[in-house]
């Protein structure tokens, strides 16, 4: 699911180290940005950055699945291509 502008925030508890919850609420006084913003767009670079593929994330970690089931999927998408991870054109139902 893509991330809008629109989409309603929720709240959670997070846990950090003090320097590192320094950093970003400096980070955030000098840019103007909330330290939620800041978490945010951290993450979007490092999903990025990184290559990661959400919709392969979600199949991967399916909570309903046992072990061999789940060895099963993940040589099924380790198979896939990146063209085949795309997302397609999303639909309202």
């Amino acid at each position: 699911m893509a991330h809008s502008q629109e989409e309603t925030k929720i709240r959670k508890n997070i846990t950090i180290t003090p320097s590192l919850w320094e950093i970003i609420r400096t980070v955030g006084k000098v840019q103007g940005k909330s330290t939620s913003s800041l978490i945010e767009e951290s993450i979007k670079a490092y999903l990025k950055k990184e290559n990661i593929n959400m919709a392969y994330m979600k199949m991967m970690a399916a909570p309903y699945l046992n072990d061999e089931e789940n060895a099963e999927i993940a040589q099924a998408l380790d198979q896939l291509s990146e063209e085949d991870l795309d997302i397609g054109e999303e639909l309202d139902v």
